[in-house]
């Protein structure tokens, strides 16, 4: 958001849906969820504020790839490291 103020002078929608995306993700405990959250949240931000060219179709693709893995991570029963 510090960026987008300095940039444009003023705060546009996409970053405080980003922010209160990442915010709202830390409350959640499970770390591949709360990492998938976030990806997901930067996709549809990108995908709605900006054009898919260069490095943002590159870091789209890395979104989708991370909030797939994060879906399939949730799916899975977790392994209990603790107990052996």
């Amino acid at each position: 958001m510090v960026l987008d103020v300095v940039r444009t002078g003023r705060i546009s929608a996409g970053s405080v849906l980003l922010g209160l995306a990442v915010a709202l993700s830390a409350c959640i405990p499970v770390t591949e969820l709360r990492t998938g959250v976030r990806a997901g949240a930067d996709l549809v931000a990108r995908l709605i504020f900006l054009p898919a060219r260069g490095w943002s179709a590159a870091v789209i693709l890395l979104d989708a790839a991370i909030v797939a893995r994060a879906w399939f991570s949730a799916g899975r029963p977790r392994r209990d490291r603790g107990a052996r």
